[in-house]
């Protein structure tokens, strides 16, 4: 077997199994959010997953394919760091409706096992072509618009999780602080777009 060809059996494997592992976080979130499946859209988890399914399965090109990779590490650290840690302020796990085995398997897979594996996917087949770092300022704009819209929802419509997540809680932390936690967001997305400009630039030379 020649390099070329293992090269590609691994791409295949990494592709296959990250399908696999988004797939069926998908369907546990589904599964556990299964009173209001409409609610479940609106995560920016939820959302990037979807469209990261979707260009596993049909295709994308290398500026699509590296802005859901750059989304999943950043819904990966922001989990890992922020909501899924017990010293956070912001942390969901004394949330009760945050919990149970369903929802755990679900978010483990999304945000935990996803993310490193499409990374190790993008990896295995970076852009051919470079990317400049105004392509990371770019790759804000997204998550600026996903934003946008959950304030906005928040604002119009009533209960107590109408935010969704801890960190943008407007009448909890007002909205001083919930733009001050975009902006470390954003600024921690940033690094990462920038680091993944810089894998490009470095394979293409």
């Amino acid at each position: 077997m020649t390099a070329a060809e293992s090269g590609r059996d691994v791409r295949r494997v990494l592709r296959v199994s990250t399908a696999a592992v988004v797939a069926v976080g998908l369907v546990l979130a589904l599964f556990a959010a299964r009173d209001e499946p409409v609610e479940l859209l609106f995560y920016f988890t939820v959302q990037v997953n979807l469209a990261y399914l979707v260009v596993l399965l049909a295709g994308g090109g290398d500026r699509l394919r590296t802005a859901l990779t750059v989304y999943l590490v950043g819904t990966a650290l922001v989990f890992v760091l922020v909501l899924a840690n017990p010293w956070s302020r912001y942390a969901m796990v004394a949330n009760a409706d945050a919990r149970g085995t369903i929802s755990d398997a679900g978010n483990l897979l999304l945000h935990v096992v996803a993310p490193p594996l499409a990374a190790a996917h993008w990896l295995s087949r970076r852009p051919r072509v470079a990317l400049r770092p105004v392509y990371a300022v770019n790759l804000l704009g997204y998550p600026l618009v996903w934003l946008t819209v959950i304030l906005l929802r928040g604002a119009l419509k009533g209960g107590e999780d109408r935010y969704l997540y801890p960190f943008l809680d407007v009448p909890r932390l007002g909205y001083p602080t919930v733009a001050l936690n975009a902006v470390l967001f954003a600024v921690s997305l940033l690094v990462i777009a920038l680091t993944a400009v810089h894998l490009t630039r470095r394979h293409a030379r």
